[in-house]
C-alpha cells in the first residue's frame, strides 16, 4: 500500500459503542476511510449518519460488507453472541478483524475465532481499550519500572448503574455471555493481566436480580496471580456512586508494593506514593512530596479507543503498529471470567488453565438470537482444543 492510499474498512454494528469508535476514525482520516456500516435496525440510521456523515452507506446484512473487495478490515461492534460467527465469516472472506471487547462468550468461541483467522492468514485484534489509554499506560510504566518493589496486592473496581431490559440482547446470559463480569469486569481482568501477569487461581461470588438482567449485576472476584500477588476485582451495576459532585469513581485500579503504591482513578488521573526514602532515583523523578502523599504523574492525553484504532489502521497498512491486544493474548481475559463463573457454579476455587466448553444456551428470545442477516454461518473450526 502506498503512503497516500487510504485503507478502506467496514463497521459491523451501529449500536451505542459506535460513538466510542468514532472518536478514533477521524484521527486517522488521512490514512483510513470507513465506507460502510452494517446495521439491521433502521431506527439507528439517523445516529449512524450523525456520527459518520450523511453519505455513509448503510446495509442491513453484514455479509454485503464482507463481499466488498475493497474492504481490507472490519470493525465488529455486534452483540457478544455474534462475535464468534461474524469473526469467522470475516476471516473466511479474507478480512482483517477488529472486534470490540469482550472477545467472545467463552474460550471455546475464542479458539474458533483465532483458528479461523490463522487459517485465512488475517489478523485478529480485540479492542480492549484500557491498554491503549494514556492514564492506564502511565500506571503500567510505573509498575514496570520496579519503583513499587514487589507488588503484592491489586484492587480493581468498576461501578455504574445499568439496567438491561428484556428487549435487549444484553439482558440475557446467552447474549452478553453471562452478566456484568463477562461484559465489563473484563476491562479490569484484562488490565490486571497486562500489569501483573497471569492468574493461578480464581474464586467468585455474584448476585442476580431478574428485574435488572438475567445474569449477575454484581460480582466479586478474588484471585492469586502466578507471581504470588493477591487481587480483588469487583463490579457493581446497581450504584450511582460514580455520579455527582461528591462521587466515588467509575473505575479504579490500585497497586500496593513493598517500596510504594500507585493508583489510577477516572476523572483524577494516575498517582504514586513512595515508601522508600533511600530510593534516590525515584525521589528525583517524583519529588520528595511523594514520601508524604500521593503525587500525580504525567500521562498521555489520549483515550483508549482512539489509540487502539490508530494502531489497528497501521496494522492494516502493513506498518509497525504496536498492537498489544491480539486475539491470542485476549483469550486469557475471557478465560479468567469463565473461570470465575465456574467458581460460582461449583462453590470452589478454580485453577487455571481451564478446558474449553461449548456454550450451552440458557434461554434468550428467538427474536434476539439472529445474526442480523438471513444467512447462517458455520464456525466449527477444528482447533484440536480439549472439550
Amino acid at each position: 500500500m502506498t503512503d497516500t492510499a487510504k485503507v478502506k474498512v467496514g463497521i459491523l454494528g451501529g449500536g451505542g459503542i459506535l460513538g466510542a469508535h468514532m472518536r478514533g476514525y477521524p484521527q486517522v482520516a488521512d490514512r483510513c476511510e470507513v465506507v460502510v456500516v452494517a446495521e439491521a435496525n433502521p431506527g439507528r440510521d439517523p445516529e449512524i449518519r450523525r456520527l459518520l456523515g450523511p453519505d455513509i452507506r448503510i446495509v442491513r446484512d453484514y455479509h454485503e460488507v464482507l463481499a466488498m473487495p475493497e474492504i481490507v478490515g472490519v470493525d465488529i461492534l455486534l452483540p457478544h453472541h455474534l462475535h464468534c460467527p461474524a469473526t469467522v465469516a470475516a476471516a473466511q472472506a479474507g478480512k482483517h478483524v477488529l472486534v470490540e471487547k469482550v472477545m467472545a462468550r467463552n474460550i471455546w468461541e475464542c479458539d474458533r475465532m483465532i483458528a479461523a483467522c490463522d487459517k485465512a492468514g488475517v489478523t485478529l485484534t480485540v479492542c480492549h481499550d484500557r491498554r491503549y489509554h494514556g492514564e492506564w499506560m502511565a500506571l503500567k510504566q510505573i509498575v514496570e519500572s520496579g519503583v513499587l518493589g514487589d507488588v503484592f496486592f491489586w484492587k480493581l473496581d468498576h461501578n455504574q448503574n445499568v439496567v438491561m431490559p428484556p428487549t435487549s440482547w444484553a439482558h440475557w446470559k446467552d447474549g452478553i455471555g453471562g452478566g456484568c463480569i463477562m461484559s465489563c469486569l473484563t476491562h479490569q481482568i484484562d488490565a490486571l493481566r497486562w500489569y501483573a501477569g497471569e492468574f493461578a487461581t480464581v474464586t467468585c461470588m455474584t448476585c442476580e436480580r431478574p428485574e435488572r438482567m438475567q445474569g449477575e449485576f454484581l460480582g466479586v472476584v478474588t484471585g492469586k496471580l502466578k507471581s504470588g500477588a493477591l487481587a480483588e476485582l469487583s463490579i457493581n451495576w446497581w450504584t450511582k456512586s460514580n455520579q455527582g459532585e461528591n462521587r466515588l469513581w467509575y473505575e479504579m485500579v490500585q497497586a500496593c508494593g513493598t517500596r510504594g503504591e500507585a493508583y489510577r482513578m477516572d476523572g483524577r488521573g494516575t498517582f504514586i506514593r513512595l515508601h522508600d526514602a533511600t530510593d534516590t532515583a525515584a525521589l528525583a523523578k517524583y519529588g520528595a512530596a511523594a514520601l508524604n502523599g500521593f503525587v500525580k504523574v504525567d500521562s498521555g492525553a489520549w483515550g483508549g479507543h482512539e489509540r487502539c484504532i490508530a494502531a489497528w489502521v497501521e496494522l492494516l497498512r502493513g506498518n509497525p503498529a504496536g498492537i498489544i491486544t491480539s486475539g491470542r493474548e485476549c483469550r486469557g481475559t475471557v478465560e479468567v471470567a469463565e473461570a470465575a463463573y465456574r467458581s460460582v457454579a461449583s462453590g470452589r476455587m478454580v485453577a487455571l488453565p481451564i478446558r474449553p466448553r461449548r456454550w450451552q444456551p440458557v434461554g434468550m428470545p428467538e427474536s434476539l438470537q439472529g445474526i442480523t442477516t438471513s444467512r447462517e454461518v458455520t464456525y466449527h473450526v477444528d482447533t484440536g482444543a480439549r472439550r
